[in-house]
């Protein structure tokens, strides 16, 4: 009996090219997996020429019910597997389209499916068979009644298209491996039995990690699932990025893209979204899909970081060996955060050097102390030096030195080292603010505007990440000429602007942000009354800051600016009325005033609040870096910067713990 394959030849014969022949034998493998057989076995038989004479793939699966068969193989696209997503007894399933038993002509001429399965009267044997040279029809022969002979499938493959030494090689289970060891990590109760040998992951690999990369907006607007597992092999093999469903199905694989020198590995993208892009076809495509340029992205970048940190981790006996050596050009442990991601970099770069030029390992100890000196202190005063370094002096392969300039162009060096510095000096700020309005004496020492204020304008972004320093101890004509300035305006007067009551208007600090709009011209202003700990915020100290704001809102050159005035009055204490006034029925806790026609909120707000949004924001660096700020790092940090505005109090704690 004839079963036509209703679909044009020329694609089923675009289905049967391969340019590697155990991604085709792994489509026939993965099609036995998908009949629920918890074994499956491939054989080579050779001719007398030793050569391949037949592929045969078999399996203990449910098999094909006979009733199915013609419609199965007869239409391309019309698998039963398209409807789920799970076999029978609950395992992920690979194939979708039906197109895997096409594979089968991409390694011969010849290929005969003898099946084992459900018939109308019990269990039945039957073959299906078809040629590279008809590909628009299989042979279907008569059903034969089996009962009590277990269900299953053998695919026999011959007229080979050629010898396929790579069926053989002794590198071929290895990459049989790669391709199944997700998912027989998933269901480890399955045995692939490769030519005799038993394909078993756990044997081949050093370790297996999981990471879990989060949710990643795709084009559509959904997010989707995603999550990378890395194994590290003993053996070298080709590397390869394979796109999985979320339970570890490869249906494509790609270059992984970075540079990892010295570890063998293959890795598994995991999520729903690439089983839908391959259902569109777009895994394949030659301009890659923009969703599947994302997830591939997210991939790489896991990557880079776990090598990164697996190099390190690989290379402490070669570092301790430098130790001992006494060439490591760190002694101790490293004094601060700031050192030890120099270290970290180092380590990296130095076991990489040592990797790469064959005759370092046997170098005299002073050659190694003088290139670790060398690479020491580029890193700490000039990473952009390291290259030339590199390139020039230590004269490293083309492909160590790509390897470099990525790693300090995604490491960001000499930004890493800045940005540590910063968190771990605003760690201490936060804490020295807190000694200085806090501490008994000091708050009374704590002079507003010779100390204070001095202070606080160099550590503006104390009141918020988006706000700079624009005028300290300004008088209210300076405020608004500045605003005018930063509005581009012209024509600015010399003509004072009054308070309501006739007199001239002061402002402590002015902090500034532009909010992006879709008009230029609009903008947001943040205004900070400082009062000195000692004052606390009452309702006179309110009625001022109100007035300071309608006299800005209200100028006639602030007509027609569209801008968005926030006052905030400051201090450690609110006397009673104000914090009345400070947390009323339907208002936000700290909103004293909102003045929708002006445009205008004031606010009250003590140091406490303040410190605590800032420890807030600082939380998650200061895990990362497990950085804890003392009272000697902050006085030391007061004293380096701002020595000159330190109470004295505050310095005798310093020449107390000096003298300690």
């Amino acid at each position: 009996m004839k079963i036509p394959v209703n679909v044009k030849s020329d694609h089923i014969e675009a289905l049967t090219a391969t340019k590697k022949p155990l991604a085709a034998l792994s489509e026939l493998i993965w099609n036995a997996l998908d009949s629920d057989s918890d074994k499956v076995s491939i054989r080579f038989d050779k001719n007398s020429m030793g050569g391949i004479d037949q592929i045969r793939v078999t399996d203990e699966g449910t098999g094909i019910p006979y009733k199915e068969a013609q419609n199965l193989f007869g239409s391309l696209g019309g698998s039963w597997k398209a409807q789920k997503s799970k076999t029978a007894r609950g395992r992920a399933l690979h194939g979708k389209s039906g197109k895997g038993r096409f594979k089968a002509f991409a390694l011969g001429q010849m290929a005969e499916w003898n099946i084992t399965g459900p018939g109308e009267k019990g269990t039945v044997n039957y073959s299906i068979k078809g040629s590279i040279d008809s590909l628009d029809s299989f042979d279907l022969t008569n059903p034969v009644v089996k009962n009590g002979t277990p269900t299953g499938t053998e695919v026999v493959i011959s007229n080979l298209h050629r010898n396929f030494i790579s069926l053989t090689s002794p590198e071929a289970p290895a990459e049989i491996t790669y391709y199944f060891a997700a998912y027989l990590s998933e269901y480890p109760g399955i045995t692939i039995d490769y030519n005799g040998g038993i394909i078993d992951p756990a044997d081949a690999r050093i370790r297996i990690d999981n990471f879990p990369l989060g949710r990643i907006l795709l084009t559509n607007g959904k997010k989707a699932e995603v999550a990378l597992t890395i194994i590290e092999w003993k053996e070298p093999q080709e590397r390869a990025l394979h796109l999985c469903d979320s339970r570890g199905i490869s249906l494509h694989q790609v270059p992984p893209g970075i540079q990892a020198p010295g570890f063998n590995f293959t890795a598994y993208l995991k999520s729903d979204a690439i089983r839908e892009l391959d259902k569109q076809g777009l895994l394949v495509a030659e301009d890659l899909h923009q969703d599947v340029s994302a997830l591939i992205a997210a991939a790489k970048g896991k990557m880079r970081e776990h090598f990164r940190t697996r190099a390190v981790e690989n290379a402490a006996a070669l570092l301790q060996e430098w130790k001992d050596d006494k060439v490591y050009p760190y002694e101790g442990a490293a004094k601060d955060n700031v050192e030890e991601v120099e270290r970290q970099v180092f380590d990296v770069l130095a076991v990489s050097i040592n990797s790469y030029l064959p005759d370092f390992e046997d170098s005299s100890k002073t050659n190694k102390r003088i290139t670790f000196d060398l690479i020491k202190h580029a890193i700490k005063e000039n990473p952009e030096s390291l290259q030339k370094i590199f390139q020039d002096v230590l004269k490293l392969p083309k492909e160590l030195q790509d390897n470099m300039a990525e790693l300090l162009e995604k490491v960001s060096l000499s930004a890493i080292i800045t940005s540590t510095q910063l968190i771990a000096n605003r760690l201490d700020f936060v804490r020295s603010l807190e000694l200085l309005l806090f501490n008994k004496d000091s708050k009374e020492e704590l002079l507003e505007r010779d100390q204070l204020h001095k202070v606080l304008a160099k550590e503006t972004w104390i009141f918020g990440e988006e706000f700079h320093l624009s005028h300290n101890e300004a008088t209210l004509n300076e405020v608004l000429e500045k605003h005018l300035k930063a509005l581009r305006k012209e024509g600015i007067s010399d003509e004072d602007v009054k308070l309501e009551d006739g007199s001239t208007g002061r402002l402590d600090l002015l902090l500034a942000r532009s909010i992006p709009q879709p008009r230029a011209e609009e903008r947001e202003y943040l205004v900070v009354e400082l009062k000195r700990p000692s004052k606390k915020i009452d309702t006179e100290v309110l009625s001022q800051v109100k007035d300071y704001a309608r006299a800005v809102a209200k100028d006639e050159r602030f007509k027609d600016t569209n801008t968005r005035w926030i006052f905030w009055a400051v201090s450690n204490e609110m006397n009673d009325d104000a914090h009345r006034e400070s947390h009323q029925r339907g208002r936000p806790p700290g909103l004293v005033y909102d003045d929708d026609k002006l445009n205008i909120t004031v606010w009250a707000k003590t140091w406490g609040q303040i410190i605590v949004e800032c420890k807030a924001r600082l939380n998650f660096f200061q895990e990362k870096l497990n950085y804890e700020a003392t009272q000697d790092t902050a006085v030391a940090y007061l004293k380096k910067t701002h020595e000159q505005f330190i109470p004295p109090s505050i310095k005798a704690i310093q020449s107390k713990k000096t003298k300690d």
